[in-house]
């Protein structure tokens, strides 16, 4: 089969096609600018040059390629191969570039920076909007973080592998100092900040605590007792009707039946989030009598209520 032999004006045609997508995925494009590219031996521009242009970009949407012409500018909105990408996963491919640079230099890091250049050229034109955003209000810098912390980051995750129960206190709210008595879970990494997720027992729920608000860290048992993580009961009153119609759940126990007809219940295990919210709207016909924490939670979600009919 004879080799077709392409002609001159075919390879100008080809040349000025990959020039023309070429300004169009590099930045938004000037009419001025583009037009240049079908000015004739001497540089001159002229009528036929416009007529030239529109048969270009006709070509071009026939690809697939999609471009917009506002106020004497090119838009490139849509390639073939683009990707579209919400918030969290321009984050986490923000997060990896920060991470390339704890690599050494060699074939695993050249192979991840061209990943990235190439996968950011197919962003469409409103991942690159977005992405322009999410760059200006994250700070992904997390070299120096690193470094300030190595130390007390590797200690976190020893203490997450053995599952050591921990004395722990930090720098809360207001600056006040919070101790706990905590079992640790795992590091998370949060923005350009990293902490340590602890679950303690009083209050039933995981802290996340920034690992440069630690002050102070005591292993008190080499262990954790799973058993532990639902010891806590809860103590409440029930009265009225409700007292009456009360069914137990499979984790509560009657400890009571009082004079004034209400019953005291033992609740244990339930999260206490939960439990919170259930107990709030029995109203006034529920009394938490213990633990501290639960009837202080309660007494917040009321005076927060109460708030929204100020």
């Amino acid at each position: 089969m004879a080799r077709r032999v392409m002609s001159e004006k075919y390879n100008d045609s080809c040349l000025r096609i990959f020039a023309l997508i070429k300004m169009f995925v590099e930045s938004d494009a000037p009419f001025a600018e583009v037009i240049k590219l079908f000015a004739d031996e001497n540089g001159n521009l002229t009528q036929k040059c416009n007529v030239t242009l529109n048969k270009y970009m006709n070509t071009l949407d026939l690809c697939g390629i999609k471009v917009k012409k506002r106020k004497n500018k090119y838009y490139l909105q849509k390639m073939p191969y683009s990707i579209h990408l919400n918030e969290h996963e321009l984050y986490a491919v923000s997060l990896m570039k920060s991470a390339m640079s704890f690599l050494p230099k060699g074939k695993v890091k050249t192979s991840l920076v061209t990943f990235i250049q190439d996968l950011e050229l197919r962003y469409d034109r409103n991942t690159k909007n977005l992405n322009k955003v999410v760059a200006s209000t994250r700070n992904f810098n997390l070299s120096f973080y690193f470094m300030q912390f190595e130390k007390q980051i590797t200690q976190c995750e020893n203490y997450c592998q053995e599952k050591n129960k921990l004395d722990l206190s930090y720098v809360g709210e207001e600056a006040k100092v919070v101790n706990i008595v905590c079992v640790p879970e795992e590091i998370i990494y949060t923005d350009d900040i990293v902490c340590l997720r602890v679950y303690e027992s009083l209050t039933r729920q995981n802290i996340d605590i920034p690992i440069d608000k630690i002050t102070n860290i005591n292993v008190l048992e080499a262990k954790d007792n799973s058993a532990e993580k639902v010891c806590t009961s809860v103590i409440f009153t029930l009265k009225g009707n409700l007292a009456k119609s009360y069914k137990l759940r499979d984790w509560e126990t009657l400890e009571s039946k009082n004079s004034d007809g209400s019953i005291t219940v033992c609740n244990r295990g339930e999260d206490f989030q939960a439990l919170s919210i259930r107990l709030f709207k029995y109203q006034d016909n529920c009394v938490v009598e213990a633990p501290k924490y639960l009837k202080n939670n309660i007494k917040k979600l009321i005076n927060n209520t109460l708030k929204n009919y100020s």
